[in-house]
């Protein structure tokens, strides 16, 4: 008689233990590029820790800043009325690029006077999956910037949608951020630290991978 086998491990156990730790609000002027990309984030880096939540509402900088706040200060006074764990532990931020727009630094600062969380782009959101795969630093328009990452990324269709091709940068983050935070340096020596080039959305994706504990950050 054959000895009997133990029984598989679930693939779905981890799924099934692993409960959301942080949720992540976010007010976007985009409706597919950025939400979709950071879903991924969350997916791949977040392990089962974050949960993130995409604010319908679209618009200009400034209203994407308008409607974090509103969002935030309803999480906060959740907060104060509740006793579970889970409601304290949030954080919001808007996402939202210079490219023509009025009033950004209007935006920028009423965000930081808000407590806001900010992933900015000068020219525009396409500048940080570029950053995946080769340095940049010319103060090119968005459409350049898009055309650029489209020759890089043959899937990238800015007239079909805007998708990022997750799976082709993921495992470049590291250098990915190193690139932007010496963009960001370079803007702040001189003197304007939003200039073009610039991007914080490694920002973001940072506080993604630290409170899902996944062991990218660790290895830096």
């Amino acid at each position: 008689m054959k000895p009997s086998l133990p029984p598989m491990p679930s693939l779905n156990r981890r799924s099934q233990i692993t409960k959301p730790k942080v949720e992540i609000i976010i007010a976007c002027e985009g409706r597919n590029t950025e939400p979709m990309y950071l879903q991924d984030c969350v997916d791949w880096y977040g392990a089962g820790l974050v949960k993130l939540r995409v604010l319908p509402q679209r618009g200009t900088p400034l209203t994407v800043v308008q409607v974090a706040i509103e969002a935030r200060n309803e999480l906060v006074e959740k907060r104060r009325k509740s006793h579970n764990s889970f409601d304290a532990c949030f954080r919001v931020w808007a996402v939202f690029d210079r490219d023509e727009h009025p009033y950004v630094q209007e935006a920028l600062t009423l965000a930081h006077d808000n407590k806001i969380d900010v992933a900015f782009s000068n020219p525009c959101f396409e500048i940080w999956p570029l950053l995946h795969l080769g340095e940049y630093g010319s103060q090119d328009g968005r459409h350049a910037v898009q055309e650029r990452l489209t020759a890089m990324m043959p899937t990238y269709d800015h007239a079909g949608g805007a998708i990022i091709d997750f799976s082709a940068i993921r495992d470049y983050f590291q250098i990915a951020l190193k690139r932007a935070k010496i963009l960001q340096a370079a803007r702040k020596s001189e003197g304007n630290p939003h200039a073009c080039p610039y991007t914080s959305v490694g920002d973001l994706v940072e506080k993604i991978m630290q409170n899902g504990k996944t062991g990218f950050l660790r290895n830096r």
